[in-house]
């Protein structure tokens, strides 16, 4: 049987000690033949040091996606593309700043297909801000994978629901609810669960609150995450 492996590369949390911490976030999702690198994180300088603690060789990644222009999640935006072979392919939502990029670029307005399990969707999370998300295919439902989640946590589980019309098994990512209140927070989780979202792992720019929240209302369904977190899943 095939597996999805999540391994987070940055995040403001450590899981492994001999990693490093900082504002942003960064994973790279391993599924079928793709590895995907999704977003660099804040510091070009412990996102690379990451790296090489996981063992990960950029030249291996087929594939890099940017949830969104914010510099917590493009660090060393440049040098991660130069180290990059010339079949991998980028994907970036509408919006993102245009250069000469050295790799196959894709520019999301909306939706994609990346491989016959992975799928970008993108929403407007600002006046002039669009951010990516993934969903992935698992055998126990939906893998929604997001960096910021600007345009709205539930309202990106809500599209998604509508467009393939399946269960949502796991939500990873930043949650941007470092800012909400307790109650704006509860009300959040309830529409997780009313949404039948099984498993939640907020992280990077959820907030402290937030997390102990999901922890709280999850119980074995939810994901600790911090950087070195590796999570596996059956597809």
């Amino acid at each position: 049987m095939s597996q999805i492996a999540i391994r987070i590369i940055y995040d403001n949390r450590k899981d492994n000690p001999a990693m490093q911490e900082g504002w942003g976030f960064s994973c790279l999702i391993e599924i079928a033949q793709r590895k995907i690198l999704f977003d660099t994180g804040a510091d070009a300088k412990a996102f690379f040091s990451n790296l090489k603690q996981a063992g990960i060789d950029l030249a291996d990644v087929t594939d890099i996606c940017f949830s969104h222009k914010h510099a917590d999640h493009v660090a060393g935006l440049e040098e991660v593309l130069s180290r990059m072979n010339k079949e991998t392919r980028l994907f970036v939502p509408k919006g993102f700043p245009k250069r000469n990029f050295p790799v196959q670029v894709t520019y999301v307005s909306d939706f994609a297909e990346i491989d016959s399990q992975v799928y970008s969707l993108v929403l407007k999370g600002g006046l002039f801000l669009y951010e990516q998300a993934l969903v992935l295919r698992s055998n126990k439902g939906l893998v929604v994978i997001t960096g910021c989640a600007h345009p709205g946590i539930v309202h990106i589980l809500e599209t998604v629901k509508a467009r393939f019309g399946e269960a949502i098994h796991l939500v990873l990512g930043g949650f941007h609810l470092f800012r909400k209140d307790h109650k704006s927070i509860n009300k959040i989780v309830d529409q997780f669960k009313s949404l039948q979202v099984e498993k939640a792992a907020p992280c990077h720019c959820s907030g402290d609150l937030c997390i102990a929240e999901f922890q709280n209302a999850y119980q074995d369904g939810f994901y600790k995450i911090g950087t070195g977190t590796a999570i596996t899943l059956d597809c």
